[in-house]
């Protein structure tokens, strides 16, 4: 039986090894249209400002490991179309210039997404995305060979921040500029506008309900235009540097009009990464995923989504049971000594579907009160009005905030109430909460709401 995988990143490979390591005799075909494979692009910005020292790092497996683990993986290979009727893949080789067709018993589709361009800046020196780690090379070697001191970021989202501490970290000014009224507007807006704060505190330039008119250029050595303002409609910046992160679209352009379902470009699959042809699976960002909490399919494109599902389509397609109920869009940030974290629904999310919702948000300490070094740490819980049930948490706070939500993220799957969270016993000493922990605290703030008093 033949496998073959379209991308070698997350979840194309991730789904080749299961499928390898449960199903007798299989050929795994992985064909990529790079020459990157296996690497962890979230750590992309920490690497360009220099936390992460060398690339490598990045790599869970390189090329030649693959191939001598017994995959036929076949680089700067694209597919440009499949006939699912006669289950063949039509594949590009962008060496020769060749078209070959390779034919499949089973087909995984992880090619991910593509960087969303804003018009008129694709192509213009000194404008860049961050999607691939190509990309973070080009905005290293072009950071270090412009001397660049001044950039713009286009997008103030998980991505756009890290950026922001990456270019802080290389001693370069940046100007955030984002077109809605809040940074990372996953979280709601009482819960972003701390990190938000914190940053123009700090001497951040954030400027918020700004949308990009065009570039300026001018000349560079005589060597063509390069990008040196960035005009919006509200100022004008000055940029030697502009670093687009206004999220990404599903890589399945080549996957129109063959009668695969897909919602806006994302590949619509079971919660085992089944599409609706017989035989072929998709995961990763060029996929969707079910959002239990919502009781929605979503496009969520996450290293961890990517890594789950992948590796669930390789059990489906060994006829392994599993027991996955879908995500619930849990997440970090961080920049600089700033956290965020979330998990569930946010109230903007359950405003949108109707609920009956009510939410508290709440100040805390992230240690006793006494103890050296006590800071502020915010919890927002969400939950429904008829019985108290959590259907999202978010915090924010300095560094060690973020990791406290994974406390709410099994509250969250288990049908977890504020009531049950409000006596809940959490563990406790003067280095690392109150004995009224912070989750305590929130629960019975919400408790009391729900009970008028």
């Amino acid at each position: 039986m033949r496998l073959v995988v379209i991308g070698a990143v997350a979840a194309g490979l991730s789904g080749a090894y299961s499928a390898m390591k449960n199903i007798e005799d299989l050929e795994v075909i992985v064909l990529e249209k790079g020459t990157d494979v296996s690497y962890g692009a979230c750590g992309m910005p920490y690497l360009i400002g220099g936390t992460i020292d060398e690339e490598s790092k990045l790599i869970a497996k390189d090329a030649r490991e693959i191939v001598a683990d017994g995959v036929d993986l076949r680089l700067r290979h694209e597919a440009v179309g499949v006939d699912f009727s006669l289950k063949e893949v039509k594949v590009r080789d962008l060496d020769k210039g060749q078209d070959i067709v390779v034919p499949y018993d089973l087909l995984l589709i992880g090619t991910g997404a593509n960087a969303v361009w804003i018009p008129g800046t694709k192509g213009v020196d000194g404008v860049f995305t961050l999607n691939t780690l190509e990309d973070s090379r080009n905005i290293s070697s072009f950071i270090e060979e412009r001397k660049v001191t001044k950039a713009v970021i286009v997008g103030g989202g998980y991505k756009g921040v890290e950026m922001l501490e990456a270019l802080h970290d290389l001693g370069i000014k940046a100007d955030m500029i984002e077109m809605e009224e809040s940074i990372l507007n996953t979280f709601d807006p009482d819960v972003s506008s701390i990190t938000e704060k914190y940053l123009r505190d700090e001497g951040f330039a954030i400027h918020l309900g700004e949308k990009l008119d065009h570039l300026e250029t001018d000349t560079y050595g005589g060597t063509g235009e390069r990008v040196s303002k960035v005009v919006t409609d509200k100022g004008t910046y000055d940029a030697e540097l502009v670093i687009l992160t206004l999220g990404v679209r599903p890589a399945t352009g080549f996957l129109e009009g063959t009668g695969i379902e897909m919602t806006k470009g994302a590949i619509v699959t079971d919660l085992e990464g089944r599409t609706n042809i017989p035989g072929v699976y998709a995961a990763g960002d060029c996929a969707m995923v079910f959002d239990f909490v919502a009781g929605i399919d979503r496009y969520l494109p996450l290293g961890t989504n990517s890594n789950k599902m992948g590796k669930l389509s390789g059990l489906s397609m060994a006829g392994k049971p599993v027991r996955f109920r879908g995500v619930q869009s849990s997440g970090y940030v961080k920049v600089l000594g700033m956290e965020q974290s979330q998990t569930g629904m946010t109230d903007t999310a359950a405003k949108r579907m109707g609920l009956d919702f009510g939410s508290v948000l709440v100040r805390t300490r992230d240690r006793s009160g006494y103890y050296p070094g006590s800071r502020n740490l915010y919890v927002k819980l969400t939950y429904l009005k008829k019985d108290g049930r959590l259907i999202g948490a978010q915090m924010a706070g300095e560094t060690g905030t973020a990791i406290r939500i994974q406390g709410l993220v099994p509250a969250i799957y288990a049908d977890l109430t504020v009531y049950d969270l409000e006596y809940m016993d959490f563990g406790y000493a003067p280095p690392f909460n109150s004995v009224w922990d912070s989750i305590n605290v929130a629960a019975s703030k919400a408790v009391r709401s729900l009970s008028g008093t």
